[in-house]
């Protein structure tokens, strides 16, 4: 059985770039685990619940969110939400999971950590350099330009980005993807569901709401990914998804 790890920053992380593939690859046998380096803690909550409860709130999420989408009980390793940019690199402890789980593909963030924000930058660098310690295949999430630059500003102007930002507006989104998905009605609907999973984060409960308007829409559409460390697990996903976009 083929094994695919997720690796991100945040719960909810999962959903938005990678949800319509995991559940593709959940469907067609695939063990799909995701890791989430933090719990969320330190987030924003939109649910009416207690504040200093966030935290394990947001990991019940994720966990409904993978069952949504066929993978296996999340992995959290509850880092300081917001501060993985100050840790030292987690590469070979990534990498030791990867092989312990044997994961055949890593998924991550690409380098703009899609608008910027400096834990899934973290995650990032972490995952290029564990995919090269433990020779696992590693796709990326590719995003069209521009697409997320209103949350770039948005968390700019709220001083999530630091001061000054890491990444300028233009270093946001890849102009060309090696693998394509088209998500069909039915990977979209699982997609939006293991979204509306992180209800804590969702203003009014509206999965579209998180995000400036046009965002959600667009990642329900359509998924891209970079091969950023090719292998076998790669190749098998790009016959899967190829596979699946024939009429």
């Amino acid at each position: 059985m083929p094994v695919v790890l997720t690796a991100v920053a945040h719960p909810d992380d999962e959903s938005y770039p990678f949800g319509g593939l995991l559940s593709l690859l959940a469907d067609t046998g695939w063990r799909c685990y995701v890791l989430a380096a933090t719990v969320g803690e330190a987030g924003e909550r939109h649910d009416g619940g207690p504040r200093e409860a966030l935290g394990a709130a947001r990991a019940a999420e994720l966990a409904e969110a993978c069952r949504v989408l066929g993978a296996e009980p999340p992995i959290t390793w509850h880092l300081p939400d917001g501060g993985l940019a100050a840790l030292p690199s987690l590469a070979e402890e990534l990498a030791a999971l990867s092989t312990t789980l044997g994961a055949d593909v890593l998924l991550s963030f690409g380098p703009d950590g899609a608008y910027g924000h400096p834990d899934h930058v973290a995650v990032h660098r972490w995952c290029r350099a564990a995919a090269t310690v433990a020779g696992t295949a590693l796709l990326e999430a590719a995003f069209p330009p521009g697409l997320f630059y209103p949350q770039y500003e948005r968390c700019r102007s709220a001083g999530v980005l630091g001061d000054p930002p890491a990444l300028r507006p233009q270093d946001l989104g890849a102009a060309a993807a090696e693998i394509e998905l088209r998500l069909p009605p039915f990977l979209r609907e699982r997609k939006r569901a293991a979204i509306a999973a992180h209800r804590s984060q969702l203003p009014c409960g509206i999965p579209e709401a998180l995000f400036p308007p046009g965002i959600v829409e667009s990642l329900l559409e359509r998924e891209a990914y970079v091969v950023a460390v090719d292998g076998a697990g790669a190749e098998a996903v790009r016959r899967l998804v190829a596979a699946s976009t024939l009429p």
